[in-house]
């Protein structure tokens, strides 16, 4: 938590108004995302991710499923195990629903 507060108070400025993470963000468990099989292959064309520290373990041939992140609607993948986290913008699938 003091890193917490140190953050706050090196940063904190009443320009920027507070605002609660589901006021500015969705919500969705990735459970319709999930492969089907762990056959990954370089040739294949999506990215199969997961929150961890690996975060790419491989690709799949896989068409259906797939999630759709953009440059201009970002997915922000979040470990809820390690509490890691990425910043998407691809199409992928994902190898677990942990995240």
């Amino acid at each position: 938590m003091k890193i917490i507060e140190q953050l706050i108070s090196e940063n904190y400025s009443e320009d920027v108004p507070f605002k609660e993470l589901g006021e500015i963000l969705d919500y969705e468990q990735p459970n319709r995302y999930l492969v089907k099989s762990a056959s990954y292959d370089d040739s294949y064309n999506t990215p199969v991710l997961t929150a961890g520290e690996t975060f790419l373990l491989g690709y799949t041939n896989q068409t259906d499923g797939i999630c759709p992140p953009s440059q201009e609607k970002p997915f922000i993948i979040f470990d809820d195990f390690t509490t890691a986290f990425k910043w998407v913008t691809l199409p992928f699938k994902v190898q677990s629903s942990a995240m």
